[in-house]
């Protein structure tokens, strides 16, 4: 594996123009990663220099459930090696500089403590990034990596990682995202378990294979209904393996490797000691610890997936992170783009009626931006609501009586791309409040938030129940609203529509809840034709 991983987004381009300086630190399960680099007035990025020391945080993590003083105080102690060599280059900013930690620190009982001495001693403010950080982050990496090495896209593919602590996959077409899933399957934790067991060579491996089958039989579960081309293999292990079967790759570009030559190289490693893996190889004593359960199970899901190769690349998870400090734009529409294809694949799965859901989203978005002044929420919001008029009818795929229930107890169990565990909890509530009764106090889901989200969850739903009324025939015969408040009177006029009998018996059925949060009586009104 090597020792210097270089992550360019773009290889021998000419700096012109005024460019500054950025670094990524990435402190990860087993080693301290940084990525120097500089972006010029054309918005091109070249990487000056990568370093990175080896700590394995992991081995705490996951064995103890806490970081030790002793790996605290080796991170202090590397990462003031990297605030020197920062200094080098000038870089001294907060705003050039973006240090983020992984599974290790994010599942450590300690983790406040560690961020905490890590600032005090070197100033450095870390930022512990969750799953769906981790996936936005690979995503831009992937998206870029591709357009950038004019990789096929037409097909569905799979980008996978096996990291120390956890496993990623991303499924694709056309740069869109048909789901993003997180596992907890990781190598060094994989090499913890087998120092708990204390297990013979052998043995090691039936429990390695163990773990890696059961979390491979639930990603065929996952991608049963989109079944991928292409296997997309990312991370310093994988890469190691293609620099053995074929010495001659250059980093730069992708390269496909067959299955059976990484089954015969894993075969190898996998029956050997890490002892004997640092010696035949070179490696690092972290990495050869790492390589034989991350190449078994890379082997192991293309062979599931009956592919005949395995496509290595350079991408990795700090080339997003670079790309968000240079241009910015976490939450960008091509992103939020993403996240309502992850939201229609999740639909789809449970056979929702797509086009009904579609058009209560459209509805939904329109009263909202009319209401603009009433709700006063942030822009965010209006994707936490777009998502829960996607879904707010995916519960009838377990019984259509209480199927309000069952949509959120599906939203709140699934991952969607882009969402936190705290977003997906909103927009289950929202969904949950879109027919029958409204909050109650022993509704625990609902009381148990804090006050602003409470509101924002009734503001939301109560838009919801609307938008649903208004679509009440399924029809998605209403194709324009016409808001407007006069006083207590919140009047939607639909024009084209000569008979608006049961929108107005839905709207008797659902108001309630809009009425008594935004204080008005809702009014529909038919027009014949639109206003000139």
């Amino acid at each position: 594996m090597k020792k210097k991983i270089t992550t360019n987004i773009r290889e021998n381009v000419s700096i012109s123009g005024e460019t500054k300086s950025l670094a990524v630190i990435d402190i990860g399960s087993s080693a301290i990663r940084m990525n120097i680099a500089q972006v010029n007035s054309a918005g091109e990025i070249n990487t000056l220099e990568t370093l990175q020391r080896e700590i394995s945080l992991g081995k705490d993590a996951f064995s103890k459930g806490m970081i030790k003083k002793s790996s605290t105080e080796a991170c202090v102690k590397v990462l003031k090696i990297f605030r020197r060599k920062l200094q080098e280059y000038q870089i001294t900013s907060d705003q050039q500089i973006r240090i983020i930690a992984t599974t290790a620190v994010r599942e450590a009982s300690n983790r406040d403590s560690f961020v905490d001495r890590i600032f005090i001693a070197t100033g450095f403010n870390i930022q512990v990034i969750d799953e769906v950080d981790v996936a936005r982050l690979t995503y831009r990496s992937v998206e870029y990596y591709l357009s950038s090495h004019k990789i096929q896209q037409n097909q569905k593919f799979l980008v996978t990682e096996m990291s120390g602590g956890t496993t990623e996959i991303l499924l694709m077409k056309n740069q869109d995202i048909l789901l993003s899933q997180s596992y907890r399957l990781g190598a060094l934790r994989l090499r913890e378990m087998l120092g708990e067991f204390r297990a013979p060579l052998p043995r090691q491996r039936e429990l390695i294979e163990n773990d890696t089958d059961r979390t491979i039989d639930q990603i065929l579960g996952d991608v049963k209904n989109n079944p991928p081309h292409t296997l997309i293999a990312i991370g310093g292990d994988i890469r190691f393996a293609a620099s053995q079967i074929q010495p001659e790759w250059n980093y730069s570009d992708p390269i496909k490797i067959t299955l059976s030559a990484l089954s015969k190289l894993t075969e190898q490693i996998i029956n050997m000691s890490v002892d004997e893996i640092v010696h035949k190889f070179h490696l690092s004593y972290s990495d050869a610890e790492t390589v034989g359960p991350a190449l078994l199970f890379y082997f192991k899901l293309g062979h599931a997936l009956k592919v005949n190769h395995v496509l290595v690349t350079d991408i990795s998870m700090r080339s997003g992170v670079l790309m968000e400090l240079a241009f910015g734009g976490t939450w960008t529409k091509k992103f939020a783009d993403q996240i309502i294809n992850s939201a229609l694949e999740l639909g789809r799965k449970f056979n929702f009626d797509e086009a009904h859901a579609r058009h209560v989203e459209f509805l939904s978005i329109t009263l909202f931006n009319s209401l603009k002044e009433e709700h006063n929420l942030p822009p965010s919001y209006e994707l936490h609501l777009r998502i829960a008029a996607l879904l707010h009818d995916i519960g009838t795929f377990i019984n259509i009586r209480s199927h309000h229930k069952h949509s959120m107890y599906i939203i709140q169990n699934s991952e969607l791309f882009g969402l936190s565990k705290r977003d997906l909890h909103l927009i289950a509530l929202i969904a949950r409040y879109h027919r029958r009764s409204g909050p109650k106090p022993e509704h625990v889901e609902f009381s148990t938030l804090d006050r602003d989200s409470r509101l924002a969850v009734l503001k939301m739903a109560s838009i919801l129940r609307v938008a649903d009324a208004l679509d009440r025939s399924n029809s998605r015969r209403i194709q324009q609203l016409i808001c407007t408040r006069d006083d207590d009177e919140f009047t939607i006029t639909i024009p084209g529509v000569d008979d608006i009998t049961l929108e107005q018996l839905g709207i008797q059925s659902k108001g309630a809840l809009f009425e008594n949060v935004y204080g008005m009586r809702i009014i529909l009104r038919k027009k014949a034709q639109l206003l000139e």
